[in-house]
């Protein structure tokens, strides 16, 4: 049996799963733990990482640290994602994780899929169905196909929460001057990849990350991950909240929907995941709160 760290640095937020597992799978979760950073913050606009940015990271990262150390785990791996790849000065990130003897990786294009589509289907893959697993991050927005442990297609797009309200949300509520061309912008992007999803009979969307999961959790009245993992959001819940957040400000997401950190991104994320649902002409999606941090773990516990 082994206890790794595996960490997920992504645009908008910073996760850890520490678990103990073998070559079979994780057999037991010490901490999964979550900080929103907004380590994107800017980056569309100036292409580099912002101070302030970089300090919350090193804050972050420092807390996650002294929780590792005190559960004695025998490899730490750190995943950056889309963020990391686009700023010029990426490597303050990984000077950051050396001082703290965090060993970051950005991952590459094509185990970026594998990775993502392992953790949202962490040991729960039916042989029968076949998935799209939709990761929407800050950044970027992953869409994997699988059957079972077999990856199909995959995919990464330059659509995120963060970067999307960046480049189009000027204030919210969200006038319509702001969200037609956010909306056609989405599309437009989806339309890329449509065709070759599409040549598979997709049976189930399975959404990962903290868009979708933020989004059950106020449908079952807070977070519980028992409620929440396995959920299904139907298409009309999903447009309901897009509605919703469109006509809400910041502080009333943050307020009346406990959004915290994620309450200015919320509408774009739920955009995409709107978008994808109609695109495929099905009636909802699997919420799992697994995901990237799994598939980094299983990884470590299978081959590294």
């Amino acid at each position: 049996m082994k206890k790794v760290a595996a960490l997920d640095l992504g645009t908008n937020t910073f996760l850890c799963l520490i678990v103990s597992g073998d070559k079979d799978g994780i057999k037991k979760v010490h901490r999964d733990l979550m900080q929103v950073v907004r380590l994107g913050q800017g980056v569309g606009q100036t292409g580099e990482f912002h101070p302030d940015a970089l300090a919350r990271a090193r804050q972050c990262l420092t807390e996650f640290k002294k929780e590792i150390d005190s559960e004695h785990v025998d490899q730490i791996l750190a995943m950056a994602t889309s963020a990391a790849r686009d700023a010029r000065n990426g490597q303050e990130l990984f000077r950051i994780g050396e001082e703290l003897g965090i060993p970051i990786e950005i991952i590459p294009g094509e185990d970026e899929a594998r990775i993502t589509y392992l953790g949202g289907t962490a040991g729960s893959a039916s042989p029968n169905l076949t998935s799209l697993v939709v990761d929407v991050g800050g950044g970027s927005t992953e869409l994997i196909v699988g059957k079972g442990s077999e990856i199909l297609y995959g995919h990464s797009l330059d659509i995120g929460g963060v970067r999307l309200t960046e480049k189009f949300v000027t204030t919210q509520p969200v006038i319509e001057k702001d969200r037609i061309p956010l909306e056609a912008y989405i599309q437009e992007q989806l339309a890329t990849i449509l065709p070759e999803i599409q040549k598979h009979k997709i049976d189930q969307i399975v959404a990962v990350a903290g868009t979708p999961t933020a989004l059950v959790a106020i449908e079952v009245g807070g977070f519980d991950e028992k409620k929440v993992d396995g959920y299904f959001l139907k298409k009309d819940r999903l447009a309901h909240w897009v509605e919703e957040f469109a006509r809400t400000t910041v502080e009333e997401k943050k307020t009346k929907y406990q959004l915290g950190g994620r309450a200015d991104i919320i509408f774009a994320g739920a955009s995409i995941l709107l978008a994808v649902v109609e695109a495929l002409k099905l009636e909802g999606m699997v919420v799992t709160t697994k995901g990237v941090r799994y598939g980094v773990a299983l990884e470590m516990l299978h081959v590294r």
